[in-house]
């Protein structure tokens, strides 16, 4: 099915089987994403609602409020992102957004290293927040995990392929909010910079246009619509690795008009020592990849934070911070 020629889902019919995993795979080898709609049996819409809503709230807070929960603070990748947590997307012009994230909510200690375990931690004076946000990140895990089983149909494997890697996985929702400004106004403004995301899929829901994707055919980056109660799935760096670059990573951007917008990515991966070889389906290679090596790879360029404890040794790693994402090509 699609819309305006792009690629639209039933989440019901792709559960149900009525929508085939080699149709799935298919679709995201050519278009690199695909829209879900009717997900009412997993995001109601009181969810989208209150999602937004505890966004809202809490993006609307001092600074002071929201630099409690500062990431750089936390000991496992938790918390509130400011706008001067500056990345190193060289065609972002101005950071003007801000973001707060969570992952997998866990009891265990985070320990010396990087390996995005622990527990979440949530804004007091923002009621109903830890509530809402660990429904949409349930949600999202769930919706996930059933993609992941389709991949593994299509690629000749058991359905349960990938749940023995899903145990705590190196998953992260993430609230971002985009600033009204008055300096972001040109129609190449990029207020996010081209990038592609480190994980398996991408899962997005938004309030406004905004997202540009790289058409790989036409050479073009090609705006991405909003639909209402609807979710955009994007493949990731880890999804080009296991079918042997037979889907490709989705390059992606955010132009702004300097009008105020929210986005809600959930990055669905594995768990952070997975390491993943080419699926034989998919080609043969003597290569492999850590999943959370690439993952710290990538946000070692994104965050500033990051960056200061790699680098004065607080963080020591046992592998090869890359000089660049191989995966970002156009």
């Amino acid at each position: 099915m699609t819309i305006h020629s792009f690629p639209v889902f039933n989440y019901e019919d792709m559960v149900n089987g009525a929508i085939t995993p080699d149709h799935v795979f298919d679709t995201l080898r050519k278009h690199g994403y695909f829209y879900l709609t009717r997900l009412e049996q997993v995001v109601p819409p009181r969810l989208f609602k209150s999602l937004h809503e505890k966004a809202r709230h809490f993006f609307a807070s001092p600074l002071e409020q929201k630099m409690a929960y500062y990431i750089g603070a936390s000991p496992n990748h938790r918390g509130y992102v400011p706008v001067t947590e500056k990345g190193a997307y060289s065609d972002e012009k101005i950071r003007a957004y801000e973001a707060f994230d969570i992952g997998y909510d866990s009891a265990e200690a985070p320990g010396r290293g990087f390996k995005l375990v622990g527990p979440n931690r949530y804004p007091g004076h923002v009621d109903g927040m830890d509530a809402a946000l660990q429904a949409y990140y349930d949600a999202n895990l769930r919706i996930g995990t059933e993609l992941l089983r389709l991949i593994a149909r299509a690629s000749q494997l058991e359905d349960s392929h990938f749940d023995r890697y899903i145990t705590r996985p190196a998953s992260q929702l993430r609230l971002i909010h985009y600033l009204e400004n008055d300096v972001l106004v040109g129609q190449d403004d990029a207020s996010m910079g081209a990038h592609t995301d480190y994980e398996v899929f991408t899962i997005m829901h938004q309030s406004a246009p905004g997202l540009l994707a790289f058409d790989q055919v036409g050479r073009s980056w090609k705006n991405m619509p909003v639909f209402k109660n609807t979710l955009l799935v994007l493949a990731g760096d880890m999804l080009e690795f296991m079918s042997g670059g037979h889907i490709k990573s989705l390059l992606h951007r955010v132009v702004s008009t300097g009008e105020e917008r929210y986005s809600f990515p959930f990055f669905m991966n594995l768990d952070f020592d997975t390491e993943l070889t080419v699926l034989p389906a998919w080609g043969r290679s003597d290569k492999s990849v850590v999943v959370g090596h690439h993952l710290l790879g990538q946000l070692y360029r994104d965050f500033p934070y990051i960056k200061e404890r790699v680098d004065s040794g607080q963080w020591v790693l046992d592998f090869a911070i890359p000089s660049h994402n191989e995966y970002e090509q156009i």
